[in-house]
């Protein structure tokens, strides 16, 4: 199996790409907030490699199932004491499809929050039965 990216037609983009891209270092920043961002980029990618390795099954602590409403699974990365990075993925044939990532605060208990992550969740669900539409939706990862 190999990773891909979903990329969404209407957006112009691949959700998981831009995503990752907040990290990529900027020769702009001092040295340590560089290596802080290298090293959190270098994380996630090595959790990518984890789930590929295993085909894409989900294995906890690295990967789990999302509740039975979804079909797809998650990578949860720890970004700071506060957030946990959530990249969201599903197995396609020989493609581990990474779908969307966001920033989810570990307490949350607003109603405001529940929404927004139940929306992120639902247009993630949306990618995905676009790709199931059009297998060709994707860019290689790399």
């Amino acid at each position: 199996m190999r990773p891909v990216y979903y990329f969404d037609e209407v957006l112009g983009y691949c959700p998981v790409k831009k995503y990752l891209e907040q990290y990529a270092p900027n020769i702009k920043e001092q040295p340590k907030q560089r290596m802080r961002k290298l090293k959190l980029l270098d994380n996630i990618v090595d959790k990518i490699r984890f789930v590929v390795d295993r085909q894409g099954a989900p294995t906890p602590p690295i990967s789990f199932p999302l509740d039975k409403d979804y079909d797809y699974f998650e990578i949860k990365h720890r970004k700071n004491k506060n957030i946990v990075i959530r990249i969201f993925y599903f197995r396609h044939h020989d493609k581990i499809v990474l779908l969307n990532a966001l920033d989810k605060p570990d307490n949350y208990d607003t109603g405001k929050e529940n929404r927004r992550i139940d929306k992120q969740l639902q247009i993630t669900q949306g990618f995905q039965n676009k790709f199931k539409n059009n297998p060709s939706l994707y860019e290689e990862y790399n």
